[in-house]
């Protein structure tokens, strides 16, 4: 089992982060929620020293092991782990088909530094400019990678190419910024907090320009990702808890909700199938994992035998789903 730290951090920010997947109420949008688990032919595989945050087509993950490193683990059940050198924690966020995985990790003064790895193993890390903390989370399949700084005037977004070029950006009227994912034509999602003093998702097109995204009637929304067709996949918060929300390419929003539970979708593969964590509103501590499918259902599932924590973080375009739960990390064969 791995230790505290990275995946902690990713699991309480899941769960209690203001800026991470919100909810509210469309209700002549809301689509039909199954009542039994989300398809009794799925099979799971589960391996103990490390929590997988992405997942690529090949079925190789990523994500934080034990002892401050990260691992990969390939689809035969390979598990290599690696580290940043003189690092004192190494946490992988993203991986992409070629194998390339982004991240951030500490150096000895607790400073929070970008890097990418190749394929080969190679790592180069990097900074955004005047930067004092650099966390990268996400890449593409062109090898460019998005993620958060931060500096004296607050945390900021920024995207950096193949090439290692960085481009910075905020929102106008807008602070905390909190990124989603990269999509491989280069637009990046995810969440700000506004003026008004709520969070408001946000599109950012490659060329730069941005779309604010807000659920109608919600009082919060986050957007948790984006697939390569331009569909994007987030959640919203109202008086009544936390839904989820797509958005098709022409803008046009469809809301869903969990079965007695607060929805937070997470990724979204090609192919437009989302998935992410249900956590029971009586019962804070039961999470467990659903997945929307294309008719619009949404199914709740867990890791047999492995409790009420089953959170899942990827899905690649296989359906195949990838996540952390009690003893370590798991993947979920359709």
């Amino acid at each position: 089992m791995v230790d505290g730290g990275w995946e902690d951090a990713v699991a309480r920010s899941l769960l209690n982060s203001r800026s991470l997947y919100h909810r509210a109420a469309f209700a002549a949008l809301c689509v039909a929620i199954s009542s039994g688990p989300a398809g009794a032919k799925a099979t799971y595989t589960t391996f103990n020293d490390g929590r997988a945050l992405a997942i690529n087509a090949a079925g190789t993950v990523t994500g934080p092991a034990s002892g401050g490193n990260s691992f990969i683990r390939t689809a035969d059940g390979t598990f290599t782990t690696f580290s940043v050198p003189g690092a004192s924690g190494t946490g992988a966020q993203g991986i992409n088909d070629g194998g390339e995985i982004a991240g951030s990790y500490a150096d000895s003064s607790d400073v929070i530094h970008g890097f990418l790895r190749a394929q080969d193993g190679t790592i180069t890390t990097f900074d955004a400019q005047n930067a004092d903390h650099t966390w990268a989370y996400y890449i593409n399949n062109n090898g460019d990678i998005a993620g958060v700084y931060h500096n004296s005037e607050g945390t900021h977004g920024f995207v950096r190419a193949a090439g290692g070029r960085i481009k910075t950006f905020d929102v106008a009227g807008g602070t905390d910024i909190t990124p989603g994912c990269i999509n491989d034509k280069g637009a990046v999602v995810g969440s700000f907090y506004g003026s008004d003093q709520h969070d408001h998702g946000f599109l950012r097109a490659p060329n730069g320009t941005i779309t604010t995204i807000d659920v109608p009637g919600a009082t919060s929304t986050y957007a948790g990702c984006i697939n390569s067709k331009g569909v994007v996949t987030g959640g919203f918060v109202d008086s009544g808890g936390n839904e989820g929300f797509i958005r098709a390419a022409d803008g046009t929003i469809t809301t869903f909700i969990g079965r007695d539970c607060n929805i937070f979708p997470g990724s979204i593969n090609r192919k437009g199938v989302v998935t992410g964590a249900c956590q029971n509103r009586q019962h804070l501590k039961r999470v467990v994992g659903f997945v929307r499918k294309l008719n619009g259902t949404v199914a709740e599932f867990h890791i047999p035998s492995g409790g009420f924590s089953t959170m899942p973080f990827g899905i690649n375009d296989a359906g195949v789903i990838a996540g952390s739960y009690n003893d370590g990390g798991f993947l979920r064969f359709p």
